[in-house]
């Protein structure tokens, strides 16, 4: 099986960490998170890392906030303390967990003949988790951490939402600023496709692949998993004048702004700041068995780069 794969050689004393991304994802969301997109690669991940401006050079201008040049991610930090890592991207993102787990076979096989007997980590962002999972079913040895990020354990009900996204299309496009319209037009474009198509349906709570999912805790696996409650992806901001100065004024919060027009008894907790990230909810990110579990203030895409989830792994990655 020809397998886009990176690999990087680190210590030969040190374990192997092995990067699974998730859904409509690539290697990149890893490797390079700022430049790798989302949303089916319609929208670059670094809008979604924009801050908010200190100052503003008018009042009339309006702005998503500033993009910063670069972020330390996981994988930087696994490569700096000198752990071999290795990430590919699937061939089929948004296509069945059996083909990607088809995928992490030859990837272990390939990291096995490369570094053996070596110890291995699996680091997974989202449906990664779940690729991870179902390969772990097989008992396999030498894995020694499983780690989860916004992984939908216990699914996500995120295609309910489906019916709510093209009536708040318009509005949403007539309020943000001209030089944002394709970035947001990309986010709806893509949702709907999303929920809309087979990829999520084997997520849904109630789904056969969640409910047959076989796997059990192993001795010896150290197992740790986060999740997210910030469901906010991108800010508008407003230049306001503030004791002589321009100073940002979030005037617009997407999605929250717009699914607040939602009844709460309608929305999904994914979408509940504080429950959720925007496509899992923090319940469900937790991993079963899991030994240690963090939830942090972030969305499902800079969840993989908070400084706390940076820090918690590589404690785990370190004693192994």
């Amino acid at each position: 099986m020809n397998i886009d794969i990176t690999i990087h050689k680190g210590n030969p004393e040190k374990p192997v960490v092995i990067f699974i991304h998730g859904l409509a994802m690539d290697k990149n969301f890893w490797l390079d998170p700022l430049e790798t997109k989302a949303f089916a690669k319609n929208v670059p991940l670094k809008y979604l890392a924009a801050r908010k401006p200190r100052f503003i050079h008018s009042t009339i201008k309006i702005t998503t906030g500033s993009v910063p040049v670069r972020i330390n991610s996981l994988w930087d930090a696994v490569i700096q303390e000198g752990f071999s890592a290795a990430c590919w991207s699937q061939k089929r993102p948004v296509g069945p967990i059996s083909i990607a787990v088809k995928e992490l076979r030859e990837v272990v096989l390939k990291i096995r003949n490369k570094f053996p007997y070596r110890p291995v980590a699996f680091v997974c962002h989202s449906r990664g988790g779940l690729v991870a999972r179902k390969f772990m079913e097989s008992k396999q040895g030498g894995i020694k951490a499983l780690i989860t990020i916004a992984s939908p354990h216990a699914g996500s009900s995120l295609s309910k939402i489906g019916r709510y996204i093209e009536p708040l299309a318009k509005p949403l496009k007539a309020i943000v600023p001209k030089n944002s319209q394709s970035t947001v037009s990309g986010i709806i474009k893509s949702l709907r496709e999303l929920v809309d198509g087979r990829a999520l349906k084997e997520l849904m709570p109630d789904s056969a692949f969640i409910r047959n999912l076989k796997d059990t805790p192993s001795k010896g696996i150290h197992y740790l998993s986060f999740g997210g409650r910030k469901t906010a992806l991108l800010n508008i901001y407003k230049g306001e004048r503030v004791d002589g100065n321009v100073k940002a004024r979030s005037i617009l919060t997407i999605p929250d702004s717009l699914f607040n027009l939602i009844p709460a008894s309608s929305r999904p907790l994914e979408l509940t700041p504080g429950k959720g990230d925007f496509m899992v909810t923090a319940e469900s990110s937790v991993l079963p068995w899991t030994t240690e579990h963090y939830n942090v203030q972030a969305n499902h895409f800079t969840i993989s780069w908070n400084k706390k989830i940076i820090e918690k792994t590589m404690e785990v990655l370190r004693q192994l």
